[in-house]
């Protein structure tokens, strides 16, 4: 499928940060060290996909490789995804599997990303966790800089960002409405989180010319053709967010559009 070169939206963003200043080190050193599930099977293997939002497996050919050594290191270090390894080799040639393979299975846009290891010499823990976050995207994704390589990658075009502080009043009521609309929108729209407590992601909200008085806000873009158009103020609901969705994949005109043309009429 051919993709535009870059988005304004994502390169507004990719100029202005680095991914290690805001995008942070997610290990989670308090929780117990845990090991991947071992998959035995091609129906075991096929339910532990399917029922996580983000699976990584390991399809091991050889295990002896150093390179498994450093998939376990990953395993136990960066506990915020679901593990699988297989050995198997019927598993191995169901997924046409040719080498020891280190996959993300994404349920949001029903992707399938591969990092064959024979083709990444010295692959160590850091790259694979690099591979990880960059294709790393959720039912509801936050955005940073590592996340809009995998927003730009994705075969789902439409993306639903919305603009929001840390402390805003009702936020976890926001943000149940908006992972609900995520849901029952998913493979059509990826649903964005952007935290405006980081400061990069001021460019974003410029770039939509927004203000910080205008948060919590709801923003609807196409990566492709590079059209946007802005919810209009008011309650952030389920039912409103997928109305807004189907009339932008529609090519519906939006309450925003009659705002402006009334607002052109008044000046």
């Amino acid at each position: 499928m051919t993709r535009p070169s870059v988005s304004c939206l994502l390169l507004v963003i990719l100029i202005g940060t680095s991914s290690g200043t805001d995008v942070g080190n997610s290990t989670k050193n308090e929780e117990p060290v845990r090991s991947a599930t071992v998959l035995e099977d091609v129906p075991s293997t096929k339910d532990f996909i399917e029922s996580s939002e983000l699976a990584v497996v390991g399809f091991i050919q050889d295990p002896e490789a150093p390179e498994v050594q450093e998939f376990n290191k990953l395993v136990s270090k960066h506990q915020e995804w679901d593990y699988g390894i297989s050995t198997s080799k019927e598993v191995l040639k169901h997924f046409k599997i040719e080498g020891n393979t280190v996959t993300l299975f994404r349920q949001v846009d029903n992707r399938r990303d591969d990092l064959i290891l024979k083709d990444h010499p010295g692959i160590n823990t850091e790259k694979l966790f690099r591979f990880l976050t960059v294709n790393e995207l959720r039912m509801v994704t936050d955005y940073n800089a590592v996340t809009a390589i995998g927003l730009l990658n994705s075969k789902v075009q439409i993306h639903l960002l919305m603009f929001i502080d840390n402390g805003s009043k009702n936020q976890e009521e926001i943000l149940k409405e908006f992972r609900e609309a995520a849901t029952e929108l998913k493979g059509k729209v990826l649903f964005v989180k952007v935290n405006m407590d980081i400061k990069s992601n001021e460019k974003v909200m410029s770039y939509f010319q927004l203000k910080r008085s205008d948060l919590p806000r709801v923003v609807i873009f196409n990566s492709e053709d590079e059209t946007k158009k802005i919810l209009p103020a008011g309650p952030i609901t389920a039912t409103r967010l997928k109305d807004f969705c189907s009339g932008f994949l529609s090519g519906k005109s939006t309450e925003e559009e009659s705002d402006k043309k009334e607002d052109k009429t008044e000046l």
